[in-house]
């Protein structure tokens, strides 16, 4: 995909039905929307993912957190492994037939190893303030700038990201931005959606 990415990630909260409704109104505004349902089971998910498929959802524009079997199952169009994985390479067979893999860093050293070992992108945060992770000092601009300085693949910036926030992540070397409660708790989802995009999207022209 060109341009610049949106990633939007599932909050756990909502039944299928009502994530269903709302997916199929901002997939096209999206790189990929992240199901990342830490209360579910595999099989629940594995469900859930085929209840979205059948209600119209793209299953490329779906991304899976930690379950591979799902994604090559449902030809999902991505992976999302959390920090504490193991290194990739022991994973190969697990991940056979996953176009997309993305881990999540903490650090520069991090992201250069998850390089090394052929993760796709990773996920970096959290930049913001955010109520997800309150008490937890953020990351920040300037070590978004560090770990963008010292990896080629892309950077996705996630934590209190808010569409005026979008153009200073970018020139910090983010290649994207991932939001969760940006989208899920606002007035109106599809329109908080497009407003990120909008940001993304006038980066790019500009």
């Amino acid at each position: 995909m060109s341009g610049y990415e949106l990633h939007v990630i599932s909050n756990g909260k909502l039944s299928w039905t009502e994530l269903a409704a709302v997916v199929a109104k901002i997939y096209p505004y999206v790189t990929a929307i992240h199901i990342r349902e830490k209360k579910k089971s595999l099989d629940e998910i594995f469900l859930g993912v085929q209840f979205l498929i059948e209600s119209g959802i793209p299953s490329k524009s779906l991304y899976i957190n930690g379950y591979p079997s799902i994604v090559t199952a449902a030809a999902l169009g991505g992976l999302q492994l959390q920090g504490s994985t193991p290194p990739l390479s022991t994973l190969k067979e697990f991940c056979q037939g996953v176009q997309r893999t993305g881990v999540s860093i903490h650090s520069a050293e991090e992201a250069k190893q998850r390089e090394r070992e052929g993760a796709d992108y990773v996920m970096f945060g959290h930049i913001f303030a955010t109520n997800s992770k309150l008490g937890i000092p953020p990351r920040g601009l300037e070590s978004l700038r560090d770990v963008a300085a010292q990896v080629s693949i892309p950077i996705i910036a996630i934590g209190g990201m808010r569409p005026e926030r979008v153009s200073s992540v970018l020139e910090a070397g983010a290649s994207g931005i991932a939001v969760m409660s940006g989208i899920w708790e606002a007035e109106d989802p599809v329109e908080a959606v497009k407003a990120y995009a909008n940001e993304l999207e006038r980066k790019e022209v500009g």
